[in-house]
C-alpha cells in the first residue's frame, strides 16, 4: 500500500480528515479496558483481566494503523510514541498483575482525553 491509499483510506474510515476528535472515542475505550482489567485483577478474575487487556492492545493496533506517520507529520508520530509506551504499560499490567500499572495507563489516556482536545480546540479557535 502507498501513502496515497492510506490517506484514502483513513479518509473513508472517517468521513473526511481524521483529527484529534476521532481519537478520543478510542481512548476512552481503552480507558474503559483498562478499568475493567483492573476490577479483574481486584477480583483476582485471570482470565477476565486477560481478555481486557487482549480487547484494549488490539485497539491500541487499529489506532497505530490509522496514524499519519508519514514525513513532516508531528501527531502521528507522536502518538505512535505514546501508543508504543500505553502497551508496554499494558504488558507490565498483564505479566505482574499490576494495578498500579493500570493506574499509570488510565492517568496518561485521561491527559491525552482531556488536553489533547483542549489543543486541538485552541487551533481551531486561532
Amino acid at each position: 500500500m502507498n501513502t496515497d491509499m492510506i490517506s484514502e483510506y483513513r479518509a473513508t474510515m472517517f468521513d473526511g480528515k481524521a483529527d484529534v476528535n476521532w481519537l478520543r472515542q478510542g481512548w476512552r475505550g481503552l480507558r474503559l479496558y483498562g478499568r475493567k482489567a483492573k476490577a479483574a485483577i481486584e477480583a483476582g478474575d485471570i482470565p477476565a483481566k486477560a481478555a481486557m487487556i487482549a480487547r484494549a492492545d488490539e485497539l491500541l493496533n487499529l489506532m497505530t494503523g490509522i496514524l499519519d506517520t508519514k514525513d513532516g507529520g508531528t501527531l502521528g508520530p507522536a502518538l505512535m510514541t505514546v501508543y508504543s509506551a500505553l502497551r508496554f504499560t499494558l504488558l507490565r499490567a498483564n505479566t505482574e498483575n499490576s494495578t498500579a500499572a493500570l493506574d499509570d495507563f488510565e492517568a496518561a489516556l485521561a491527559f491525552l482525553d482531556r488536553d489533547m482536545t483542549k489543543i486541538s480546540e485552541s487551533v481551531l479557535a486561532a
